[in-house]
């Protein structure tokens, strides 16, 4: 776990200003998982979880609450400081005006779902991106537009750092959700080993949508760029958090088990085979990007 992961509900955002979201990070990158593997892609991580996994390999600890208008000021600069950083200019398709029309515009988290807000918000960017996507544990109840993808991405209820069982997501995300996507383990004694039988259920209702399975990713550490920055400054800022603690490259040596890796990768790529599901691989991990 990189983060401290401090679970929190609904009740957190209650008194949420109008038309803002708590945003951990914004960083313009390749899509790595999913529905849209492969496209360029402007993340969004919103802050706060209701859960906290100790395999999680993200930070969204601290926040900073922005305005719509302030969102998508950044929005607009995050994708035009990927190019001014090699000295080119902004193609049409990444940054035409306010729109991104090769775009995937996606919302993660922690948990996305527990900000009201982001259902507003999602609808005033489904015209100006490629596609939107949002990506929830399946818990937290929030209206999800129509015409945004929702990859639902269950997690396991976890006791002393372990984890037990998996936590069904509410039936409203499972009727709403367009895919569905899972963590896979190659240890035999974990939940993770295996895709729960209401997720194979859901698939057999609904053999046109697909279900993702993604090997566990094991680190021997946490990233060096980030333990330095935060030894050295304890809390960072936006900007920070959205370089820093965002580019983690599969090739950093030392980082990742690459035996645990290895067999859980291998494993997962098994299971896909027998249970008819797609494989699911963190590319831009393999590309170095965030």
């Amino acid at each position: 776990m990189f983060g401290t992961n401090e679970i929190i509900g609904k009740k957190y955002f209650k008194d949420a200003p109008t038309d803002s979201l708590f945003v951990t990070s914004m960083f313009f990158t390749l899509q790595g998982e999913g529905p849209y593997a492969g496209m360029p892609a402007l993340f969004i991580r919103l802050a706060k979880c209701n859960l906290d996994c100790s395999f999680c390999d993200t930070y969204f600890d601290d926040g900073d609450w922005l305005t719509f208008d302030q969102l998508e000021n950044n929005m607009h600069a995050a994708v035009n400081d990927f190019w001014s950083k090699q000295g080119k200019t902004t193609p049409a398709w990444a940054n035409n005006g306010i729109d991104h029309p090769g775009v995937v515009l996606v919302m993660t988290g922690g948990e996305p779902l527990l900000q009201d807000n982001i259902s507003a918000f999602m609808s005033r960017q489904l015209p100006r991106f490629k596609a939107v996507q949002v990506e929830s544990n399946g818990i937290p109840e929030t209206t999800v537009p129509a015409g945004v993808t929702l990859v639902c991405s269950p997690k396991c209820m976890e006791k002393n750092g372990v984890a037990t069982k998996y936590l069904a997501p509410s039936k409203t995300i499972m009727d709403r959700a367009d895919c569905l996507k899972f963590v896979m383990s190659s240890d035999a004694d974990s939940p993770y080993n295996n895709i729960p039988e209401w997720a194979h259920e859901w698939k057999r209702q609904n053999p046109h949508k697909e279900i993702y399975c993604s090997p566990m990713n094991v680190y021997n550490d946490f990233p060096q760029r980030i333990k330095l920055l935060r030894a050295e400054k304890g809390t960072i800022t936006m900007a920070e958090r959205s370089t820093v603690d965002e580019v983690i490259s599969f090739w950093e040596p030392g980082l990742l088990n690459l035996n645990a890796n290895q067999a859980n990768h291998e494993y997962t790529g098994r299971y896909c085979v027998e249970h008819g599901l797609k494989l699911n691989l963190q590319m831009h991990l393999y590309a170095s990007l965030a």
